[in-house]
């Protein structure tokens, strides 16, 4: 997927986010690095009847990096987007490298009107709404987020204190949520909707959530270890605060003779005129760009 020869399209393709254009056409936002490494959000559109055909690529990004020494001058990572009174709310990631650790990152917004896609995203200020706090003393990242009845809702990446394994220190996180009235300023509840269950299991990331017409929520998400790459979880939950985990019914399985290699992660689930479609990476951490696939789910 990634335009080697690019200047902003270097490599990777991680953190898909499908937004419908009709007539089967869909738009798919996701994040590249540069030349430098930095993060910035691009996209590409697609026929969902033959998905893996690139119909258009964007010529330019659609947010860059902040400036240098502000929250986001490493990069910013699309994360998920949501359409409000006629804007577009674009939640993403923006990150530094670290010092003592390799990295620290924190939530922010860009925003534009509705109904024009090809229009860049514009920040709605130079820092982030959403950063190491009281609450969240290691890092918040990688919001999801829905609305209903009034309710902005968000499942978000808290970090876990970093692990030292062997001669590298490792992140560890897993997924809280809080709420909000507006979008922008959040009430970090402290609730664990979904926390480690497997032997050895020290990350949950990309938590995808949908609330069904019965009013249940399914999600669907990417687990790892230390020792283990991602794979592709599923859980339920009656309220969308707490969950149950059931990753034997994800619907998707690792084929490590394919181009996905090592692991899959990083799951977006949106329902198409084709039926309930899986965006996701593979390779080691989304190197290998993303892939679709049509979810079976007994």
């Amino acid at each position: 997927m990634a335009d080697s020869n690019s200047e902003w399209i270097h490599s990777h393709g991680i953190l898909p986010i499908p937004r419908a254009l009709g007539e089967f056409r869909y738009r798919i936002y996701f994040t590249p690095r540069d030349r430098q490494a930095r993060s910035n959000i691009s996209w590409l559109d697609i026929d969902i009847r033959e998905p893996t055909k690139v119909l258009r690529l964007s010529k330019s990004p659609l947010l860059t990096p902040g400036a240098l020494g502000y929250f986001d001058d490493c990069g910013a990572i699309g994360c998920w987007i949501v359409e409000h009174d006629g804007i577009e709310h674009l939640y993403y990631q923006g990150w530094n490298r670290g010092v003592t650790v390799s990295f620290y990152v924190s939530v922010g917004i860009a925003v534009r009107p509705a109904g024009d896609p090809d229009r860049p995203f514009e920040r709605i200020g130079s820092g982030p709404i959403l950063d190491r706090c009281m609450e969240e003393p290691v890092f918040i990242s990688d919001p999801a987020v829905l609305i209903h009845n009034g309710k902005w809702r968000m499942w978000y990446q808290s970090g876990r204190p970093w692990m030292r394994v062997g001669d590298q220190l490792l992140p560890s996180y897993d997924i809280r949520y809080a709420d909000s009235s507006n979008g922008r300023h959040w009430n970090l509840t402290g609730i664990k909707s979904l926390s480690f269950e497997h032997p050895g299991e020290v990350a949950i990331a990309r938590f995808c959530p949908l609330q069904e017409r019965d009013g249940y929520y399914q999600a669907w998400y990417s687990y790892r270890g230390n020792d283990w790459g991602y794979c592709i979880g599923f859980a339920t939950s009656t309220d969308g605060e707490r969950w149950t985990r059931r990753d034997d019914q994800a619907g998707i399985e690792l084929d490590p003779d394919s181009w996905e290699r090592s692991m899959i992660c990083y799951p977006y689930v949106f329902d198409t005129e084709m039926g309930r479609m899986m965006l996701y990476n593979s390779g080691r951490y989304g190197e290998a760009g993303f892939g679709i696939a049509v979810l079976d789910q007994a």
